[in-house]
């Protein structure tokens, strides 16, 4: 309904911003990252917007980027993650981060998020992981080009994301490196069942 909101800061708040958009105040509910870093009140600003009716209460969700609304929306149609859950995974990790922990089956990290259990976490990679690696950055591997590099080489030979960011962790490699070393090692790491 709403995509997105170009407005200025009115005020903002932990888990909000009010933004004026042609002298209409919005108030949209935000992770605790968004509302930090989309600027000061006076300031312009983007929101990608979710619009939510739970409760017979309407909700706008605001997002920093597409991507990061993407996430969201994938996040609440898991059951048992409603919006302030998914808000919450948001707000401790950046969407390429939470994308690769799911994809990766990462469920510690997700269960370490106030309001997230096992279960949930569990689920969430389960329902989750396939539809999650268009977001999964490669670099979120462990933070490294030359392991973007390794899982950009793998996904072009065929293997998904979820394959290629397991082999890349599971090699020991050095970032110095040459990629067909590297390539070689993940390889072989595919390779045993």
């Amino acid at each position: 309904m709403i995509s997105f909101l170009e407005g200025v800061i009115d005020s903002k708040g932990p888990d909000h911003v009010v933004l004026n958009v042609g002298g209409i105040g919005f108030l949209v509910r935000t992770s605790t990252r968004t509302a930090e870093e989309i600027g000061t009140p006076g300031t312009s600003a983007v929101l990608h917007t979710c619009f939510m009716i739970r409760d017979e209460s309407p909700l706008l969700y605001g997002f920093e980027s597409d991507e990061a609304r993407g996430v969201f929306v994938e996040l609440v149609s898991v059951s048992g993650v409603g919006p302030r859950v998914a808000i919450a995974l948001l707000g401790a990790l950046r969407p390429s981060e939470l994308a690769g922990a799911i994809v990766s089956g990462n469920t510690a990290l997700l269960a370490a998020v106030p309001g997230v259990g096992k279960k949930t976490a569990a689920r969430v990679c389960v329902e989750l992981a396939s539809k999650m690696e268009r977001y999964a950055l490669a670099d979120s591997v462990q933070g490294s080009v030359g392991d973007a590099e390794l899982v950009q080489a793998l996904t072009a030979l065929g293997y998904s994301v979820r394959e290629a960011i397991g082999a890349a962790r599971n090699i020991e490699a050095v970032d110095t490196m040459p990629l067909e070393d590297r390539l070689r090692r993940a390889l072989r790491v595919l390779a045993i069942p």
